[in-house]
């Protein structure tokens, strides 16, 4: 009988297993996990923190911040988000997303536009901002 002590990498807690094909172990990427959690999985690609709202029909409103390049996986179904790049002003819009898509943000001049990712082509839903 096979037996071994294994750290996980992000939370380096231990734990032992008994008996176990260490072939087939392995840590689950944040989107992987988005998958079996509920949540899609947002990145910034502007050049600036963006500040938005995820939420959802079982999902509260809950604001985030992501720093530029950073990603990260909300529950919900709706995005809102501050649609203008500008230093005044807001214009707010809800983009619906996939619960289990990847997207993220782009700026295109004083826009912000969100991107699906998930789709074959690329455009998706991207920069409606409709529901």
């Amino acid at each position: 009988m096979l037996q071994a002590n294994l750290t996980t990498s992000q939370t380096k807690k231990d734990t032992s297993l008994n008996a176990f094909d260490e072939n087939c172990l392995s840590e689950l990427s944040s989107e992987q996990a988005s998958n079996i959690v509920g949540g899609f999985t947002l990145k910034n690609n502007t050049e600036a923190p963006r500040i938005f709202y995820n939420f959802g029909e079982k999902s509260p409103l809950q604001q985030q911040t992501l720093k530029p390049g950073e990603s990260g996986t909300y529950p919900g179904e709706f995005l809102l988000y501050n649609s203008s790049a500008a230093t005044s002003g807001i214009s707010p819009a809800v983009f619906k997303a996939d619960p289990s898509g990847t997207f993220s943000l782009n700026q295109s001049g004083t826009k912000i536009i969100p991107t699906d990712l998930s789709s074959s082509n690329g455009g998706g839903n991207g920069g409606n901002g409709d529901c």
